[in-house]
C-alpha cells in the first residue's frame, strides 16, 4: 500500500515537486475534458442508445494510451494508480457491484415504506437481454469515469497532498464534471466519497468500478437511466400520501450517506497514520 500522511502541513502545499504532481493530474483531466468534448461534438449518429458506451469506450482508450506513455515520465506509474493487474480483481469488482446493488435497494426500501413513492413492474418482457445490455454499457460508463477519476488524478493528489485533498479535489470534480449545479454535491460528489475511498483502501479501481456500476444498474433496472436501456420496473407516485413527501426523504438519505462517506475517509486517514 502506498504511504503518505493525511496531507502535508500547510507551508509544504506549494513545494515545487508538490505542484508539479498536482499539475500532472489537472493536465491529465484538461486532456479528459478536451477528449470528451470532441467525442460529443461527433454525436455518433445513427448509433442511437450505443453512442454513449461507444464514445465512452473511445475516450477511456484514448486515457489509456496517455497513462501509457505517462508512465515512461513517472517511473513505476501502472503500480501506484490503482490500474495494476493482479487476482484479486474480479472479486473487487463483485464485492463492489453487490456493494452498490445493495446501496440502491435499500434506499429503495426506504422511499416506499416513508413516502408516495411506489414501484411496479414494467410490460417489457425481455428482462435478460435489457440486463446484459445496460450492464455492458454501464460497465463502459462506469469504467471510463473511474479511469478518469479515481485512478491518475487520485494518485497524483494523493502523492502531492495527502489522502483528504485527493479524496475531496476529486469528489468535488466528479460532481461538477456531472454539471455545474450545487446539488451534484450531494449525489455524484457524494459518490465520489466512497469511489475513492474504496480505490485508496485496495490501491484499485476495481471495486469502485464494481460499486459505480451496481449504483447505475439498479437505476436503470427502476427507469432512472432511460438512455441506456428498457426499465424492469417503473417508479410511480401514488395517491395515498407517506410519512414523507420523496425529495425530502431523498436528501435526508444523501446527507446521511455524506457523513458516513466523510467517516470512511477520516478513519482511512487515521489508519494510515498509525503505519506512517
Amino acid at each position: 500500500m502506498l504511504q503518505t500522511p493525511s496531507s502535508p502541513p500547510l507551508n509544504r502545499f506549494f513545494e515545487p515537486e508538490r505542484l508539479a504532481q498536482v499539475l500532472k493530474a489537472v493536465a491529465f483531466w484538461v486532456f479528459f475534458l478536451l477528449v470528451l468534448t470532441g467525442l460529443r461534438h461527433l454525436q455518433l449518429p445513427g448509433f442511437g442508445t450505443a453512442a454513449a458506451p461507444i464514445a465512452g469506450a473511445l475516450l477511456l482508450a484514448a486515457m489509456l494510451i496517455l497513462i501509457a506513455g505517462l508512465k515512461t515520465w513517472d517511473g513505476e506509474l501502472t503500480e501506484s494508480i490503482g490500474l495494476r493487474l493482479h487476482a484479486k480483481i474480479p472479486s473487487q469488482f463483485f464485492v463492489g457491484l453487490c456493494a452498490g446493488i445493495g446501496v440502491v435497494a435499500v434506499m429503495m426500501v426506504v422511499m416506499v415504506t416513508f413516502t408516495s413513492l411506489e414501484i411496479h413492474r414494467s410490460d417489457h418482457d425481455s428482462i435478460l437481454a435489457m440486463l446484459g445490455i445496460s450492464f455492458l454499457i454501464l460497465f463502459v460508463l462506469a469504467l471510463m469515469e473511474e479511469v478518469a477519476f479515481r485512478s491518475y488524478p487520485l494518485f497524483k493528489l494523493l502523492q502531492a497532498w495527502g489522502v483528504r485533498p485527493a479524496v475531496y479535489i476529486t469528489s468535488i470534480a466528479f460532481a461538477f464534471y456531472h454539471g455545474l449545479a450545487a446539488e451534484n454535491l450531494l449525489g455524484p460528489g457524494v459518490w465520489g466519497l466512497f469511489y475513492a475511498w474504496m480505490a485508496l483502501k485496495t490501491d484499485s479501481i476495481a471495486m469502485p468500478t464494481g460499486f459505480h456500476v451496481g449504483l447505475n444498474w439498479v437505476q436503470a433496472w427502476l427507469g432512472m437511466k432511460p438512455k441506456y436501456g428498457e426499465s424492469i420496473w417503473e417508479l410511480s407516485l401514488g395517491s395515498v400520501g407517506g410519512i414523507a413527501d420523496a425529495e425530502t426523504v431523498g436528501l435526508l438519505m444523501q446527507l446521511v450517506l455524506l457523513l458516513i462517506g466523510i467517516v470512511l475517509v477520516e478513519r482511512l486517514i487515521w489508519l494510515r497514520s498509525r503505519t506512517d
